[in-house]
């Protein structure tokens, strides 16, 4: 078999290139430090970068979800704390204003102010707000929930929009008139808070098919009727002021409005110590719901984390390679490659007319 110029130009020109594909496969997994940069280059490693890929994906939104559902639920127990400090203190003003003997009309007006201000302050705290929504809100996260109303029969508090209670704890000296035209209006205008609706409860989703309601809706907290904290508020206030009843009121609900009825109960201040005692349990019964939830949420946040690291850990292990080695490739590769120039070079520039010269 004659070997010629050409075919010996071809056979180094072929080599050059197939060594310099070499080269440049080696530099591209070191540069990128993934196996393939193509689907084609190695389909089974690729099918599995889908699927690696779309796990981890699904894991880091759910961290998104555990993070977001343990800072509310955080949130949440923290107003929840708060009120129950405004309970402790309202014992200790309750227990002062007591001893009425032994107090001055100043001091009792004192220790009404500093009522006044303990309602504000739990209103403050139903309206706590987490990233821009409101926590004890149900549905409705985009206004504050609670506010005071001033009203012809004293303050009242309205829970998204309406009467928390509306025939609660009026002061005794309270016209009955006064007391049928607003609970009548209220009714009429349906701004009666109904305690028995629905649950809204706001879902976090945090790990495949599992979720959790991170929220506290604001009457499992403070009570509906006439026996929520704010009630409690406003016995206590009227007995501030030195009276011994109040007024409380009803109505029938066929036909709306109904008939209202009008009842006045004896009391004493220290009778709202109980009552306060009663309203503490209810919070302390929504924080203990809302601790388990928490447990929960913390141990999904494990579970998670654990997760992300496993598939993490997976996915590597499927694309990327090992650095050292990938250097090792790329040097013999350029070692190679440059071996092949430089001989090419030798060989192809020689010919039988040099010899004849």
């Amino acid at each position: 078999m004659r070997i010629t110029n050409s075919m010996i130009t071809d056979n180094s020109v072929w080599n050059i290139n197939k060594n310099m594909e070499r080269l440049n496969d080696a530099q591209q997994k070191y540069t990128t430090q993934s196996k393939i940069q193509l689907p084609s280059d190695d389909p089974i490693v690729a099918s599995r970068a889908v699927k690696y890929r779309s796990y981890v994906a699904n894991i880091e939104q759910y961290q998104k979800n555990v993070n977001g559902a343990v800072s509310w639920e955080k949130v949440t127990d923290g107003a929840m704390d708060g009120l129950g400090n405004v309970i402790v203190r309202l014992k200790e003003l309750v227990t002062k204003g007591s001893s009425s003997g032994t107090l001055t009309n100043s001091e009792l007006q004192d220790i009404k102010a500093e009522v006044n201000e303990l309602q504000q302050q739990a209103v403050d705290y139903l309206n706590t707000s987490y990233a821009g929504r409101y926590v004890f809100a149900g549905y409705d996260t985009d206004k504050p929930p609670y506010e005071i109303e001033s009203t012809a029969v004293g303050n009242r508090i309205k829970f998204k929009g309406q009467y928390l209670s509306v025939g609660g704890a009026m002061a005794g000296t309270t016209a009955d008139s006064d007391i049928t035209s607003f609970c009548s209006a209220a009714y009429t205008n349906s701004k009666i808070y109904n305690s028995t609706a629905a649950a809204q409860d706001i879902q976090y989703n945090v790990g495949f098919g599992t979720s959790v309601p991170v929220n506290v809706e604001g009457q499992n907290v403070t009570g509906a009727g006439l026996d929520n904290l704010f009630d409690t508020f406003s016995k206590i206030l009227i007995g501030l002021d030195g009276g011994t009843s109040y007024k409380t009121a009803t109505v029938d609900s066929n036909p709306t409005p109904g008939s209202v009825h009008v009842t006045s109960t004896s009391f004493k201040l220290t009778d709202t110590l109980d009552e306060l005692a009663a309203n503490n349990n209810t919070i302390l019964t929504a924080r203990a719901d809302l601790g388990a939830r928490m447990n929960y949420t913390n141990m999904a946040k494990t579970r998670i984390d654990s997760d992300k690291a496993t598939y993490t850990e997976l996915m590597s292990n499927n694309e990327d390679t090992d650095l050292a080695e990938s250097y090792t490739n790329v040097t013999t590769a350029q070692t190679v490659y440059n071996a092949s120039l430089s001989v090419s070079s030798k060989v192809m520039g020689k010919s039988l007319v040099d010899y004849l010269r």
